[in-house]
């Protein structure tokens, strides 16, 4: 486990490469320091500033526009976000599915327990129109096919597909989590102790 201080380190060790990088391009390179932290069930949520802002509070040092990372409580990976994904949340299914690993309920779950509600209640062909309403896509022999595999468990990958594609929004690249350091790179001993 990632304890708050390995968070800190670890994001002031980037802040410090990318002002390193910065200066090597021009003179104008400025200073920044983590000035808040905030503890998440995944990670730790760190926000950085201007050194000088974080000093002085003189709004004319502030830097707009710049989001948070995010170390990972288990791994220590690190990660950045934008303003908007940090400021919605919308960050988080993003990192539990791509990141994480983890189950994300989608529309395509929300479907399934349609479809199985409207089977329990009103039998398979309700189910089957239900199906066809919501994806026209799908051939009436599809809906059949994917409706009848239900009870069983998962209908046929190549038909939650084709109903991924329609229902699934994809994820707006604003709000996408980006990888500046994998937690396999930092279990290797190349990045934040716990």
């Amino acid at each position: 486990m990632i304890q708050r201080e390995a968070a800190v380190r670890a994001v002031e060790e980037q802040l410090e490469r990318d002002y390193q990088q910065w200066r090597a391009v021009g003179p104008d390179a400025v200073k920044m320091a983590v000035v808040h932290v905030e503890e998440h069930e995944l990670v730790w949520i760190v926000s950085w500033q201007s050194e000088e802002f974080a000093r002085t509070r003189n709004w004319k040092s502030m830097l707009i526009g710049n989001g948070p990372y995010l170390v990972d409580r288990v791994d220590g990976g690190l990660h950045r976000i934008g303003v908007l994904s940090s400021a919605t949340g919308a960050w988080e299914d993003d990192y539990r599915a791509r990141i994480r690993g983890l189950p994300v309920r989608t529309p395509v779950d929300d479907l399934h327990d349609a479809l199985r509600e409207v089977a329990a209640a009103h039998g398979r062909m309700h189910a089957v129109r239900t199906l066809r309403q919501r994806l026209p896509v799908l051939s009436p022999a599809e809906a059949i096919e994917y409706v009848s595999a239900l009870p069983a468990g998962d209908p046929p990958a190549r038909l939650v597909a084709v109903a991924t594609r329609e229902l699934v929004e994809p994820l707006d690249p604003v709000f996408a989590v980006q990888t500046v350091v994998s937690g396999a790179v930092v279990q290797g001993g190349q990045g934040p102790d716990a």
